[in-house]
């Protein structure tokens, strides 16, 4: 483990009062303000595939330097506590936060109000894209058909391990990118075949940046951060002009090895791909049935089978995902709230991994840091599509990877990107 870079900084504090003035209200209580301490730079444990690394976080203003530094502006911004769109933004997520907290997760159209707050801070925090006569945003990814948009997956809450409604995805815990990151192929919220005509008509003319906004609604420790599980984001490489190194992996399919990992037959899940035991509200992943074995098909409407049309063993065999292979170049940040193209950039929940000494003191200085309920961390995140008219002349000239990989038929008819890949993102396409 190593020692994070801090330095205690206190804020000022008010001086006593002459003794000849009038005695404080003593029914007031006035806290002091606890020390901050002035960070750049944290250790995590990062989740790749093949287990944890320890890796450099950048908070704050380092982040931000390291962000503008390798031309990452367009991908991921790390807004101040202070900016008056991400004000606005937690004044909506906190007026409506216990009437839809028992939801979890749904679509844009339950919450349209903190939608519309997302936008505008989108807009303020990428205005480099184009301004509003070119870039428009959009809630939700729109990858799903209309008549099923009501399964979308446009804002969820994620709160700690043993929550009684626990809405958290087991990729949520590993490095992925969306969409490529989705498991289960049975899923009504995975974007089936085609789904890119549906999310991003008319490609000729409009880029698609598939914005993500992440805010933690949990206690924020004395560096400015949540106090465990941060989300961390993985910086492009080359400006996103090239791929990070990833291995794509497939399911394979075992009844024997299945039976022996979950107990469960038809399918075999890979510990390190699959929830081993409930998805939200409790439900079974995946159930089989006597008649349904023998086909590789089960019959719950909550797993992979039991319906016309649903998906054999073998097209869930044929179903493949990446898995980014760890680098010492790998550049990683996080924040207490994140905007970032959730399409290009790896993310995924670390873990604090610093000197007992370093956390001891993060505790002192804010003393329910040694309670398990103040640390433990609640965040929400929410799934907007950027919209920039390129033919217009306030247009940025620059595409997006993820969009210029589309335009050279990748998640269209040449299955998902490659590894190391090289775009032309003047002209939007692979490069040759």
């Amino acid at each position: 483990m190593r020692t994070a870079r801090c330095v205690p900084h206190t804020r000022a504090v008010a001086t006593d009062k002459p003794a000849n003035e009038k005695p404080r209200d003593l029914t007031k209580v006035i806290e002091k303000p606890p020390a901050l301490l002035t960070c750049g730079e944290r250790v995590a444990t990062v989740p790749y595939y093949d287990g944890g690394v320890d890796r450099k976080v950048l908070i704050n203003d380092a982040a931000r330097e390291a962000i503008g530094s390798v031309n990452a502006k367009d991908f991921i911004a790390l807004p101040t506590r202070e900016d008056p769109a991400l004000v606005h933004l937690r004044d909506v997520l906190e007026s409506g936060w216990r009437r839809m907290e028992p939801q979890g997760s749904g679509h844009a159209g339950l919450w349209p109000e903190l939608f519309d707050a997302g936008a505008e801070l989108i807009k303020s925090q990428f205005k480099h894209l184009g301004d509003e006569s070119c870039v428009e945003v959009l809630p939700g990814t729109g990858w799903l058909d209309p008549s099923l948009e009501d399964d979308a997956i446009d804002w969820v809450m994620r709160r700690p391990e043993g929550h009684v409604v626990s809405s958290k995805i087991h990729f949520a815990t590993r490095l992925h990118r969306d969409p490529d990151s989705w498991t289960n192929p049975k899923t009504p919220q995975r974007p089936k075949d085609g789904w890119t005509d549906l999310a991003m008509p008319d490609r000729d003319r409009y880029q698609y940046r598939f914005v993500n906004i992440w805010i933690a609604r949990s206690a924020i420790d004395p560096t400015g951060q949540v106090w465990q599980s941060p989300l961390v984001v993985c910086l492009p490489k080359d400006g996103g002009e090239r791929e990070w190194k990833f291995e794509k992996r497939k399911i394979s399919m075992d009844d024997s090895e299945a039976e022996k990992e979950y107990n469960v037959k038809g399918i075999t899940l890979n510990p390190k791909t699959w929830i081993p035991g409930t998805n939200r509200l409790l439900r079974p992943l995946w159930q089989g049935s006597a008649e349904g074995n023998a086909s590789g098909k089960g019959t719950s409407g909550d797993g992979f089978g039991g319906g016309e049309g649903e998906l054999t063993a073998e097209e869930i065999a044929k179903f493949e995902f990446p898995e980014l292979t760890s680098e010492d170049a790998h550049v990683f940040v996080t924040g207490p709230a994140m905007v970032f193209d959730s399409f290009d950039l790896w993310h995924g929940a670390a873990r604090w991994e610093e000197d007992k000494s370093f956390t001891d003191e993060l505790r002192r200085i804010d003393v329910k840091g040694r309670q398990p309920f103040h640390r433990a961390r609640c965040s929400i995140e929410m799934r907007f599509r950027v919209r920039v008219d390129m033919k217009a002349e306030a247009a940025t000239e620059r595409w997006g990877p993820f969009a210029s990989a589309v335009a050279s038929g990748k998640f269209r008819e040449d299955g998902l990107r490659d590894s190391e890949a090289r775009y032309d993102l003047a002209e939007g396409v692979v490069a040759k």
